[in-house]
């Protein structure tokens, strides 16, 4: 399947302000990535391992 092919005969072009669309598609999914890591790692839970004044 050729996906350049099918995106130009749904859009039109190729390109979006002179970059690729790949490369947007790739940022996009980097993206969501860090958003996901961020939603899961800042909903967990310490584990409550140091107490305050431990050195």
């Amino acid at each position: 399947m050729n996906w350049t092919a099918l995106w130009l005969d749904l859009f039109g072009k190729t390109e979006w302000l002179g970059v690729n669309i790949g490369f947007w598609a790739s940022m996009l999914i980097c993206a969501a990535a860090v958003a996901g890591m961020n939603l899961l790692f800042w909903g967990m839970k310490p584990l409550g391992g140091r107490k305050t004044g431990d050195t």
